[in-house]
Parts: structure tokens; sequence; C-alpha cells
């Protein structure tokens, strides 16, 4: 469920993400137009079981907080296993020479 997004000053837009039990996302980058993505992403709910973020180049990884270029880092989420996955997930595009 998109919750906010914006254009200006920076693009950006906001998610609260459901992965429901037995779902999984596989392996991939989200590629730009121009410029750096950038995405947040927050655990609010965390099921008993699965649904482990991987990213392969994360800036910032802890236990419920991931900072990460999904444009430039392959990311998956394995298979959700008892419950659900609730994430609020903020990303937003700077130009190319910001970081």
């Amino acid at each position: 469920m998109m919750l906010l997004t914006a254009r200006w000053p920076i693009p950006f837009d906001s998610y609260l993400i459901r992965y429901p039990e037995g779902s999984e996302i596989p392996a991939h980058t989200d590629p730009v137009q121009a410029g750096r993505h950038y995405r947040l992403n927050i655990i609010l709910k965390a099921p008993k079981s699965g649904c482990e973020f991987i990213c392969k180049n994360p800036i910032y990884s802890g236990s419920r907080v991931t900072r990460f270029r999904p444009d430039a880092s392959e990311h998956s989420v394995t298979r959700v296993a008892g419950g659900s996955r609730y994430v609020l997930s903020v990303g937003w595009v700077l130009g190319k020479n910001a970081g």
C-alpha cells in the first residue's frame, strides 16, 4: 500500500508492504532512468520464520533496518512461514553526482 509520494524537492515514495505466508520475492534489481536509487526498509512485524531480506551489498544492515541501493544491488526475500511480515519502505532518487 502506497503511503506517500512526491517528486519535489527529492523524488521519494513510501509503502507499507505486507508479505503474506508463502510469499517470496526472487532476486532482482530496480533500475531507475537517472540518478541513484536508495531505499530504507524497516521491519514492523516479523513472521515466526522465513522472509529474510537478502541483499548483496547493503549500505547498512541491522536486525530490523536495512539501507541499500536497489538499482545497484541485487536483493530478494525468502519464503514467508509462520505468519506475515510488515515492512515500512521509503525510497528516494538522488542526482547522478549526489550520494
